[in-house]
């Protein structure tokens, strides 16, 4: 009787373990039904078709917004994106779940024109390539006191761009000469690069690199692809030429060591270790790190003056703020990392304009196998998408979400974490966030105390063509400050 009851109990054990691991199968990835959405055709032109329809008019938030709605408040949905099944997830729990899963779940991804454009040599690149040579070349600015080096200089260059471009003209076009000014401050922070030949002649070859990125890749003479390809290998061979001018320099024993330029302190390190970097390897990722520096905060640049063109109290707050900065300075003292420090309003108006008007969408991941994310699978090889317009303008997260209010990011209210990621999260996070708010605020600290300024149109918005710009290249009416006393 006890060995028929052991042999009963063994066999009640073994048919629930099979039952469980039956049960588990069922429930794992493959058996979970997709997101909501449409990928097939012809749905998924008109996906695309409403997608650029609302990014033409910077409502990207309403594209997801409805989508949310239709499918009852979903975490995520499915979509057609720049040519991908895509998932684009719709919440602040979905950045965290994204960016607590690079190289576990997901890794990250790209359009093919990205690397097209930035490679188009014989050998292949991959993201990977690139994500580390980025990686490196940035190490440099993360020392602790890399940031404060770089105040003097790009302050520097910064009044240098006031002088030439601004002072003595009644009327200017923001976007271009934001571009322009983002652009010499790059180059210069990668490179020390001052001849203005040089910048002049890269800056119209780099726009076009940057048009291409989500740009239909068809490489026919005269298609924006095809111009970018032309104008990435010009701009290789500008850089290759400086690299071999540089690292003559280096043999000549020219005080490489007293730069702070990224290429110096590369071709030093290297040298003191016997390494030796391929010249055009270097150019290339030098290329692709220029185009990531200059572009996004021309944007804001042009984003804040608009706004602080609309909103004159605000504008007041930034130029008092301002002035108490510079009259803490001495005649002709450069400004500080602790001047830097104490532009606070200054710095909630750059938050609440990467808010409302990001410069950038987002980023993709790749998913590396098919995973559960909130009852749906995510297959293996889909693209995965966080889209800052998910949770920017979502009065979940931030209340009156349209309207711009810099006192959002002084209050004592915390914000929910991961609704407001401008600069991505994870192993991606933009590694010169800090760089870029840095030129920022430098810009901001002397526009104020310069000029009051209207817009030329006044009903000139922000579109997205792909990148985000002003309609019409945002021209302003400019009116000379008398002094830094005068607070009109």
């Amino acid at each position: 009787m006890e060995l028929l009851l052991l042999i009963l109990s063994t066999l009640l054990i073994l048919t629930l373990v099979c039952h469980f691991f039956y049960l588990n199968k069922q429930n794992g990835p493959e058996k979970l039904p997709l997101p909501p959405g449409h990928v097939s055709w012809p749905f998924k032109y008109f996906e695309t078709l409403d997608y650029l329809k609302k990014a033409k008019t910077d409502a990207i938030h309403e594209f997801i917004a409805e989508r949310v709605h239709k499918y009852k408040n979903s975490k995520c949905f499915k979509t057609y994106h720049i040519g991908q099944k895509m998932v684009f997830l719709t919440s602040a729990e979905g950045n965290k779940f994204l960016f607590s899963n690079d190289y576990k779940l997901v890794r990250s991804w790209w359009p093919d024109t990205f690397l097209k454009v930035l490679e188009n040599a014989g050998d292949e690149i991959t993201i990977e390539d690139v994500t580390r040579a980025r990686k490196q070349f940035l190490s440099f600015f993360n020392e602790p006191d890399a940031l404060a080096r770089h105040v003097a200089i790009t302050d520097q260059v910064v009044q240098d761009h006031f002088r030439r471009y601004w002072d003595g003209c009644n009327e200017v076009r923001v976007y271009p000469l934001a571009r322009k000014l983002t652009f010499d401050v790059s180059f210069r922070l990668l490179a020390d690069i001052r001849d203005r030949e040089i910048l002049d002649e890269s800056l119209p070859l780099m726009v076009q690199v940057v048009r291409a990125f989500f740009a239909l890749p068809i490489n026919f003479p005269g298609t924006t692809f095809n111009r970018a390809i032309k104008s990435s290998r010009k701009l290789r061979k500008i850089f290759v030429d400086i690299i071999k001018e540089r690292r003559s320099e280096l043999l000549e024993k020219k005080n490489l060591d007293e730069r702070n330029d990224i290429l110096s302190r590369i071709l030093v390190e290297n040298y003191k270790e016997g390494k030796d970097v391929d010249d055009v390897f270097l150019a290339k990722n030098l290329v692709a790190l220029l185009s990531a520096a200059f572009d996004n905060p021309s944007a804001t640049i042009t984003s804040i003056m608009k706004n602080l063109a609309d909103l004159p109290e605000i504008s007041e707050k930034v130029r008092k703020e301002q002035i108490e900065i510079a009259k803490s300075k001495a005649p002709g003292e450069p400004l500080s990392m602790k001047d830097i420090k104490k532009m606070k309003y200054s710095m909630s108006v750059i938050s609440e304009s990467l808010r409302l008007e990001p410069p950038a969408s987002g980023t993709f991941r790749a998913a590396i196998e098919d995973f559960n994310y909130e009852g749906f699978r995510i297959p293996k090889g889909w693209k995965v998408h966080w889209s800052i317009h998910a949770t920017n303008r979502n009065p979940e997260y931030f209340p009156n979400p349209e309207t711009f209010d810099p006192s959002r990011f002084e209050r004592n209210d915390p914000i929910v974490p991961y609704s407001y990621v401008p600069f991505g999260g994870g192993q991606h996070i933009c590694p010169g966030k800090d760089y870029a708010k840095l030129q920022i605020l430098l810009f901001m600290h002397h526009a104020v105390r310069k000029f009051k300024w209207e817009k030329v149109n006044p009903d000139e918005q922000m579109i997205r063509d792909p990148d985000l710009s002003p309609a019409k290249g945002l021209p302003v009416r400019l009116c000379p400050h008398a002094c830094d006393n005068e607070l009109a």
